[in-house]
């Protein structure tokens, strides 16, 4: 990883990855991090890895104006990120499985749709091996979020 990366910081990562993505589809993707909520201790390429999973999806499933959000903040001694959109939503009585390995929320789609069913089992296995938990939520007027819960100040990754 070269200087300049190290210098944008995680979420810069993840946002410049997908710039011109973001770009040619008229998502606003935007990034938030709280005082105090900048460092993260574990293992930075599978976290890396857990939000680009994250963010893709999102802009995934956002249509053309709409919005991605990726914020990091302290809440009762734990760092809490999360990956917020302005999509269709995840229909509620998929929500419980969207983590199961090759669970596929459109199983119509499921030979022709893009991904294997992989990455949100991976996130959640990326973010237990931290100590983490990881939830999603979605509204009754769609949108999704996905918020990941750490250990603040340790090196559980190790």
């Amino acid at each position: 990883m070269s200087t300049r990366e190290e210098e944008k910081g995680l979420f810069g990562r993840v946002a410049a990855r997908h710039e011109r993505e973001s770009e040619r589809k008229r998502i606003t993707l935007t990034t938030s991090i709280a005082p105090g909520a900048e460092i993260v201790y574990g293992d930075p390429l599978r976290l890396e890895q857990a939000l680009q999973n994250l963010a893709a999806n999102a802009l995934c499933h956002t249509p053309p104006g709409g919005r991605v959000e990726l914020k990091a903040e302290i809440d009762q001694g734990e760092i809490v990120l999360s990956v917020r959109d302005t999509g269709p939503g995840i229909p509620a009585e998929h929500l419980p499985f969207v983590f199961e390995r090759f669970y596929k929320v459109d199983p119509s789609r499921a030979n022709d749709a893009p991904g294997s069913g992989l990455g949100l089992s991976i996130v959640r296995a990326i973010v237990e091996r931290h100590g983490g938990t990881i939830e999603v939520n979605s509204g009754r007027e769609g949108g999704s979020g996905f918020t990941i819960r750490l250990p603040a100040g340790t090196s559980s990754a190790e």
